[in-house]
This record gives C-alpha cells, sequence and structure tokens, in this order.
C-alpha cells in the first residue's frame, strides 16, 4: 500500500510544479508588465532543444556500446549528462536572446524568460511524472494495478510498483522543493546569457553552461550515496541561494533604472 502521507507528498510536488511557475508568472505580469513572448519563447527553447533534441539523441547513443561502456561510470555518464544539459539548453537560451527575443532584453523579461524554461521544464518531467505516480499509487491501493497495469510492463511493472511503495514519503515532497530550486537557478543562467547578448560577449554563454553542469554534476554525485537525496537537496539550496542573490542584484542594478549597453540594436527602453 502506498501510505497516505507518500499520497499527500506527491500531490505537494505536483501542486508545486504546476502552480509554482503560473504563480510567479501572473506576479511578474501583474507587478512588472513582463513580457508574456519571453514566457512562451523560455518554454519553447526547453521543449525544442531538451525534449525534441538532446532526450532523444540520448536515447540513440544508449545503443552505441561506447555510450553503454561510459555509462557504467558513475561520474563519467553524470558529468556527460550534465555538461550536455548545459549546452543544449545555454545554447537554446543564447539563439533565443540573440534572434528572437532581441527586441525585449530588458532584465525583466530575462527573468520571464526563465520562469517560462524552467516553469515548463518543472510541469513536463515532473508535473506529468507525477500524475502517473498518483494514478499508480490510486491503482495499487485499489488493488488494479495488478490486473490492469503490471500485465503490459511486465517485470517493469513489478519494479516500478516496488518504487513507489517503498519510496519514503519526503523524498516525494522534495521532488517538489527541487523544482523552486531549480526554477531559480532558470533565472540565474538565463541572465547570464542575457547579460552577455546585451555586452555583445559569447563567453558569457560559456559561463553559463559551465554553472549548468556545476549545478547538476554534483547533485547527480551525490544523489549515489546512501541519503543521498538529502545531500542533493542541500547542494541544490546552496546553489539556488546563490542564484537568488545573483538575480536581486542584477535587478537591482539594472532594473532601477535598467540602462541598455551603448551600441545593442533594436532593445527597448
Amino acid at each position: 500500500m502506498v501510505s497516505t502521507a507518500s499520497l499527500a507528498a506527491m500531490v505537494f510536488t505536483l501542486l508545486i510544479s504546476i502552480l509554482f511557475p503560473i504563480v510567479l508568472v501572473i506576479v511578474l505580469y501583474v507587478k512588472k508588465r513582463i513580457s508574456l513572448v519571453s514566457v512562451v519563447v523560455g518554454a519553447l527553447v526547453f521543449l525544442v532543444f531538451q525534449l525534441l533534441t538532446r532526450i532523444p539523441l540520448l536515447t540513440v547513443l544508449g545503443s552505441q556500446p561506447w555510450y553503454q561502456q561510459m555509462a557504467e561510470n558513475v561520474v563519467l555518464i553524470g558529468l556527460f549528462l550534465s555538461l550536455t544539459a548545459g549546452l543544449f539548453e545555454e545554447i537554446g537560451r543564447y539563439l533565443a536572446f540573440r534572434f528572437v527575443l532581441k527586441s525585449r532584453l530588458q532584465i525583466k523579461n530575462g527573468v520571464a524568460y526563465g520562469v517560462g524554461h524552467g516553469g515548463f521544464e518543472a510541469m513536463t518531467l515532473v508535473g506529468l511524472t507525477y500524475v502517473n505516480n498518483l494514478i499508480y499509487s490510486t491503482l495499487i491501493n485499489s488493488g488494479q494495478y495488478d490486473t490492469l497495469i503490471a500485465p503490459m510492463l511486465g517485470e517493469l511493472g513489478d519494479t516500478l510498483r516496488d518504487q513507489i511503495v517503498n519510496t519514503p514519503a519526503y523524498a516525494f515532497a522534495l521532488a517538489g522543493v527541487e523544482r523552486v530550486f531549480a526554477i531559480i537557478a532558470h533565472i540565474a543562467l538565463s541572465l547570464v546569457v542575457l547579460l552577455g547578448v546585451r555586452r555583445g560577449r559569447f563567453v558569457y554563454v560559456i559561463y553559463a553552461i559551465l554553472l549548468h553542469t556545476l549545478l547538476n554534476f554534483p547533485a547527480v554525485l551525490l544523489s549515489r550515496l546512501e541519503h543521498g537525496i538529502i545531500y542533493a537537496e542541500i547542494y541544490l539550496l546552496v546553489f539556488a541561494i546563490g542564484a537568488f542573490l545573483f538575480i536581486r542584484r542584477i535587478w537591482q542594478q539594472y532594473e532601477h533604472p535598467e540602462p541598455v549597453e551603448a551600441g545593442t540594436p533594436g532593445v527597448e527602453a
């Protein structure tokens, strides 16, 4: 049976994954009149560069012997996955700001982009997963899982049931807390790339790729330890605090008032 605490934790994470980015967009639009186009572009970049490009590419690579051998080494596969996530997403950010949002390069719209990017990630990768988790949990508790789901999945069905039943409730809840940290990080990374475009310095994109790798890689390694999920979340909390302080500094520096660097074409005041 799936405990009531686990079910409540799943609902918590589902609500955080869906409602937190939506509330952020509403608040930013009402108070700062952010560009909703920037939010949508952020979501589309994650869709194109992550869900439609990187993840399918990783699936293809998964059949290659060299990749399978690398996957046996936690450090190598963790570094590879972290670096490629940074590479695809930060290049996507750069292209979005450089060509699609070139008339919306205000700091507030960089924040809006980050909410769209990180919010769409939360909704698709975590929100949808937790919808499934709740459905499976309901079926497990009603006794219908073994007749409706397990036969279709075979051994995977048994593994999935055991994972849902045996995962502690706090682990389900931490997935929601992690999405808050991740969205804050995405906003900060978006501002790094945005500043690079405003200043005409591509090296900022390299900084963002490295920071993105630094966000993911240690968390992957820490999660492999005993009670590693707690250590990983503490690390992500520290990263999120640093990201928040960076966002606040950039917001104060540019938004009140927000100067536009000389020579930056097509930037609205």
